[in-house]
């Protein structure tokens, strides 16, 4: 019998896919199909997998390439072709889904039965499962996408790959995930260019799904990558800005100017190279010559003279 839901799991990390498969396993709905995606990894994902075979409707397959090292959002795309069904959550192999989220799902599709876009609250945990933060908890009905993404913008929210359910005709029709180096701000965009066209995403209020984030673990709390960040956010701008020229606004460029202040505090450590630096600042410009002139002065000072912590990386 054919399934509603692909739940994707692009996977390389063994470290904790039972925790996330485990997830999985105690849904309280079992309308989907489990597909994980073997990125050529060391660890013994099949073994893994094959423990919960019995518990779920599970296809384990094993590429012959590590193709995340290169391009994440290419192995994401490949795990997707492995399914049929109609809707698809793009999960991870570290992270936790509440025991009812495709049982809310199909409620809320049956409410809702011409959405092609979903969304659920998103928590932070660390390695040992405890709560680091939470986003605010979603409200019913339908928000607009440009409300979402400048939440994130601000920092209102948190955001992951994680958090939507989409429709496989959305995804076609969109033209699937947006490519940036190591999918750094991919999802942001992807969630915005679907959300844009299926009219904005349908809440599924309730627990959260529980994004994990390790230190050295994942790109988000890694510097190891830190020039791919800088160019893939001044490519991140650029996208919106030559996509969407509906969002080219004072209101908006606001926003991109509190989201640059949190990349260059936060995501960089205060720490940017010049190049990276005159990229990201660029990039703002072409929305507002005035927000990115405030950056240049406040940031591309601290980072000149090491004010605050902050210095141009050699």
């Amino acid at each position: 019998m054919s399934k509603n839901l692909a739940i994707i799991v692009p996977a390389y990390k063994g470290r904790f896919l039972d925790a996330a498969l485990d997830s999985l396993a105690r849904q309280s709905c079992k309308d989907f199909t489990c597909y994980i995606g073997d990125d050529c990894s060391p660890d013994d994902i099949r073994g893994i997998s094959s423990r919960y075979a019995g518990r779920m409707d599970l296809v384990y397959r094993r590429f012959e390439s590590n193709l995340g090292a290169s391009d994440l959002v290419k192995h994401w795309e490949r795990c997707i072709e492995l399914a049929s069904e109609p809707y698809i959550l793009l999960f991870s192999d570290d992270d936790v889904l509440p025991y009812d989220i495709v049982e809310r799902f199909v409620k809320t599709l049956g409410q809702y039965p011409s959405a092609e876009l979903f969304r659920m609250q998103l928590a932070v945990i660390d390695g040992d499962g405890s709560l680091l933060k939470s986003t605010p908890p979603l409200s019913t009905g339908r928000a607009d996408a440009r409300s979402i993404l400048c939440d994130k913008l601000y920092g209102k929210t948190a955001t992951a790959a994680c958090e939507y359910i989409f429709s496989a005709a959305l995804y076609r029709r969109s033209g699937g995930f947006v490519h940036f180096p190591h999918a750094w701000c991919s999802d942001d965009a992807s969630w915005f260019r679907m959300g844009v066209e299926a009219g904005g995403a349908v809440s599924l209020p309730g627990l959260p799904v529980l994004w994990r984030n390790v230190s050295g673990s994942n790109i988000s709390d890694s510097h190891e990558y830190d020039r791919d960040k800088e160019t893939a956010t001044a490519q991140f701008l650029g996208h919106l800005y030559d996509c969407y020229p509906e969002i080219r606004d004072r209101s908006f460029a606001r926003a991109l100017y509190a989201y640059i202040k949190c990349i260059l505090s936060v995501s960089l450590g205060r720490r940017c190279s010049k190049e990276g630096f005159s990229e990201i600042s660029s990039a703002l410009a072409r929305f507002s010559a005035l927000q990115a002139a405030k950056i240049r002065i406040k940031y591309g000072l601290r980072l000149s003279f090491g004010l605050a912590g902050y210095k141009f990386r050699p």
